[in-house]
């Protein structure tokens, strides 16, 4: 089971602190049900993407593999398709009971920057294991734009669990809607009825809009612009987006290592008990990755008392080498329920200061008026 807020704050604050940091964890890295974590003073480019075997580190690794390092300083510049490894301020000593899985935040997937973490003697990104004791490292590409960032700034999360798996089960998820309405029908304020709900290998499927509104996505277009990772509402949309409005056909052909932003029809929703990750539907096809940031708190399209009627995913799609065509309807992720251990004391809502509660594919918070 995933721990929660409260359960995060007892890891930080106890006697023997299962999770420090070189500069102090602040209040409002707590999230629901995840950490988030901060970049180190240093970062390394590197001249590949890393992965150590179980008898190396990271620094190791960095010895042999570093071209340059650099200090991160107030708006470091980072390349496109560059690969950077840099330590976090955070560094973890779990019990043989704890282990963690991190995802990329939503406003660091929603501009194109792919984003791994890295552990010592682990062959597996975004994974840290029961046991770890020791430092920790993300590995930044940024695909479609320049980005700057400081040290200090969050670009990822850190979840941790108990057990392996206490994924939904299909009847566990119909038990779920049932009481309290994970999906909600996208032209009434009501949970979509039994029968209407995608539920395959215990998730639940999600489907595109390309219809339900003018502009339905995003495709990111050359850019000279520098995204501040660290500013919010800097920059126009314009500046680094092309709008995508609907087409009669209700298709869209995905340009080949094109980087798009589009939305689901469905408005889901995460009850206070559970969190959900977005998945891959069909990895066999292999012709997109539907998504980046995969993480959802609880509260998501909920808030506090069940008063929200859900909210839209968006999808944060890349194609392979070859034209894609997605229609309207089609399926193209899924969502995976997970029990936390208790009920958070913090939920993920709009008066807490989240920013993606909204309809449709907005884009990150780094823009005017995107949300």
């Amino acid at each position: 089971m995933t721990l929660p807020y409260q359960k995060l704050k007892e890891m930080i604050l106890g006697a023997s602190p299962m999770i420090v940091s070189s500069v102090g964890i602040r209040e409002d890295q707590i999230q629901p049900a995840s950490l988030d974590m901060t970049l180190g003073r240093r970062a390394y480019r590197v001249s590949s993407s890393i992965l150590p075997r179980k008898n190396e580190t990271i620094a190791e690794l960095l010895e042999k593999y570093t071209l340059y390092s650099f200090e991160l300083k107030e708006h470091t510049i980072l390349e496109k398709n560059a690969s950077y490894i840099i330590p976090l301020q955070e560094s973890v000593e779990l019990p043989d009971e704890i282990f963690a899985v991190a995802s990329p935040k939503s406003s660091i997937g929603r501009v194109d920057v792919f984003v791994r973490l890295l552990v010592d003697a682990t062959p597996q990104f975004d994974y840290v294991p029961r046991g770890y004791k020791g430092p920790i490292y993300i590995e930044v590409i940024p695909l479609s734009f320049v980005v700057s960032v400081s040290s200090g700034l969050s670009l990822n999360q850190l979840r941790f669990k108990t057990d392996e798996s206490q994924q939904l089960s299909t009847i566990d998820l119909k038990l779920a809607h049932s009481q309290y309405g994970l999906v909600f029908d996208p032209y009434a304020h009501e949970p979509l009825p039994p029968h209407a709900l995608n539920i395959h290998n215990n998730s639940l499927a999600l489907t595109v809009d390309l219809k339900n509104r003018d502009i339905i996505g995003w495709r990111s277009k050359p850019s000279t612009v520098v995204i501040d990772l660290s500013q919010r509402e800097a920059l126009e949309a314009e500046q680094c987006w092309e709008p995508i409005y609907r087409q009669e056909r209700e298709e869209l052909i995905l340009a080949p290592n094109s980087f798009y932003l589009l939305a689901s029809v469905e408005r889901i929703r995460v009850p206070i008990p559970y969190s959900c990750e977005m998945a891959a539907y069909d990895v066999s096809s292999g012709e997109l990755r539907s998504h980046y940031a995969g993480f959802f708190d609880p509260g998501f399209g909920y808030g506090v008392d069940g008063s929200v009627p859900g909210a839209t995913a968006v999808l944060e799609v890349r194609p392979h080498s070859v034209p894609f065509r997605i229609t309207h309807g089609q399926v193209i992720c899924k969502m995976i329920y997970e029990k936390l251990s208790e009920q958070p004391e913090k939920v993920y809502s709009q008066s807490a200061g989240s920013y993606y509660t909204d309809l449709g594919p907005k884009l990150s918070k780094h823009f005017k008026n995107a949300w």
